[in-house]
């Protein structure tokens, strides 16, 4: 339980620093191109790297990537909606435009597109995060070049060679 829990603080803390950087025109369909398809993968991977998780098998994968989507994009919606409407409401004709129109339409509509999208986010992000315990069980392949214990020195090669009369 502690794991989902680690989970959903770092998903959390993930979508709201993106909802920050998409903020940036530049960076804005990136991030959000990023958050659909393979923000889990990120998560799983730092939560592995730093030990905070155990060595996840198929199950878990999906489980974990899917709850790191959802709670992801939940995480970039409070921080982007909110501070995009103000930068609408400063800059009329901008980047934001859009993100204004939806809050005045209402509500209830924004937080029905909200849960649909982070829904559709978990979704895709299941399979990233069954992707990434793909990785991390193939990590060690044999494709990649082995350390052999044998020298060429200690090799030794024989030939018999017969004469013939």
């Amino acid at each position: 339980m502690t794991y989902i829990k680690n989970l959903a603080i770092i998903s959390l803390i993930f979508g709201a620093i993106s909802g920050f950087l998409a903020l940036l025109p530049v960076l804005g369909i990136i991030i959000l191109l990023m958050l659909i398809f393979c923000s889990s993968f990120i998560i799983i991977t730092f939560m592995k790297k730093f030990s905070l998780i155990p060595a996840p098998n198929e199950q878990t994968g999906m489980l974990w990537g899917g709850i790191s989507g959802f709670l992801t994009f939940i995480g970039f919606s409070v921080i982007f909606l909110p501070c995009s409407f103000v930068l609408s409401l400063i800059f009329k004709f901008s980047y934001f435009t859009g993100v204004g129109m939806i809050m005045k339409s209402g509500f209830s509509v924004m937080i029905m597109l909200v849960l649909f999208l982070a829904v559709l986010c978990g979704m895709m992000n299941a399979f990233a995060g069954l992707a990434s315990v793909y990785f991390f069980n193939n990590s060690q392949s044999s494709i990649l070049p082995q350390k052999t214990t044998k020298d060429v020195k200690d090799v030794k090669f024989s030939l018999n060679i017969k004469k013939r009369k």
